[in-house]
């Protein structure tokens, strides 16, 4: 693996500005990142299909073959990163300390780069493969996850997958979803000069607060606590037109998170026994739910299939640590589980380091990584699956 090559590619993409548009509406989003990886593969000479998600915003889909027949091994990472608030210089990738700094170095084009490097070297290489290898460059994981939906709702023939996220070169094959959504409590407005003709929304959603806080509380005091049972955290509330005026609308969005066992529905289950207790105590006020706009569920893919077989294996022969971990945040990893492609996580980085003001991956990372994918790719639908 040529390591300069590799920094290369991932010093490109920082210097490429792809912030998901809901974190800055003036950002064109993925787009010039979806250039340079389509013009990239298509130097190489691999098929390309661009897909697209929203106006401007497309995945692209690389295809390295294989035997015709051969089981296909998917590699997937997003290119849309969070807000640069705070940040010097995002776009500027810099080098210091055997670090690489810039918004997405590890969140993920850092596993972008990773992919991008071992698919090249595989390809100069001519590689004897037992699979076909296909990457898929992602849009809109840091919000909704509507890229890999969108893929895999039309391309359900990946026999496996492995996705980038900052794993710290470890591999994980089960992790924690999440619930995003907003719960807004309706009263009556009035002038504070005549209060007692309103109904304070603010007022009761502090009720629900405590509700909802009781729903938290009973996870985290559960056997295992937060690790084993998930939280419950409220995160934003606005609410209110004047100083002056009784609160008509109240409104908060909650992130519920699931473990490996829980699904959302049963999740959001939790969440509405909790409002129905307090709409039988407030009977002055209005609650209503709203459809939750994030439902990403867990991983949890066994250990005994072929792409942790393989993995593992890949591990074993690079001096990393081969048995499959657990990692509490999610990826779009559980997106693919749910289309009936098994999948694990790796990647380059700390998820410490994931949307910081000082984002870096180191390059020692940075080089495992693609020796990392390159070695799965050889290995997967072959006899050498089976660790050594």
């Amino acid at each position: 693996m040529n390591n300069e090559r590799v920094v290369d590619l991932l010093c490109d993409l920082i210097a490429i500005p792809s912030v998901n548009p809901v974190y800055d509406a003036a950002s064109p989003g993925e787009g010039q990142m979806a250039a340079y990886v389509e013009a990239w593969a298509i130097g190489l000479g691999m098929a390309v299909e661009r897909q697209n998600v929203f106006p401007g915003r497309d995945n692209i889909h690389i295809r390295l073959s294989g035997p015709e027949g051969s089981p296909i091994l998917l590699l997937e990472a997003h290119m849309d990163t969070v807000g640069v608030d705070g940040m010097a210089a995002p776009f500027a990738p810099a080098i210091r300390d055997d670090r690489i700094y810039g918004r997405g170095a590890c969140d993920t084009k850092g596993s972008l780069a990773a992919m991008m490097a071992a698919i090249e070297r595989l390809v100069i290489d001519g590689a004897d493969l037992a699979c076909t290898v296909e990457l898929l460059a992602a849009v809109d994981e840091e919000t909704s996850g509507r890229g890999a939906i969108a893929f895999v709702a039309r391309n359900s023939t990946a026999s496996a997958a492995i996705i980038g996220e900052p794993t710290d070169c470890r591999l994980v094959n089960r992790h924690n979803g999440c619930v995003r959504g907003e719960i807004e409590v309706i009263g009556r407005s009035a002038h504070t000069s005549v209060a007692r003709e309103g109904v304070n929304a603010i007022d009761g959603m502090a009720d629900m607060i405590v509700a909802l806080r009781a729903v938290n509380h009973d996870l985290v005091t559960r056997p295992g606590g937060p690790a084993a049972n998930g939280s419950m955290t409220v995160s934003l509330i606005s609410g209110g037109t004047g100083i002056n005026v009784v609160p008509e609308r109240c409104v908060v969005s909650y992130d519920r998170r699931i473990v490996p066992g829980q699904t959302s529905q049963h999740a959001l289950a939790e969440i509405d026994a909790a409002l129905d207790g307090v709409r039988a105590s407030r009977t002055d006020i209005g609650i209503e739910r709203h459809a939750p706009w994030l439902e990403g569920d867990t991983l949890s893919t066994p250990p005994e299939s072929e792409i942790v077989a393989a993995a593992s294996a890949a591990c074993d022969g690079l001096g990393l640590p081969g048995t499959p971990e657990w990692v509490p945040y999610g990826s779009d990893a559980s997106k693919f589980q749910e289309g009936g492609v098994p999948a694990v996580v790796f990647g380059p980085g700390s998820i410490a380091q994931a949307h910081a003001i000082d984002e870096y991956v180191p390059v020692a990372d940075l080089v495992t990584a693609a020796a990392f994918y390159r070695e799965v790719a050889l290995r997967f639908g072959s006899v050498q699956t089976h660790r050594q």
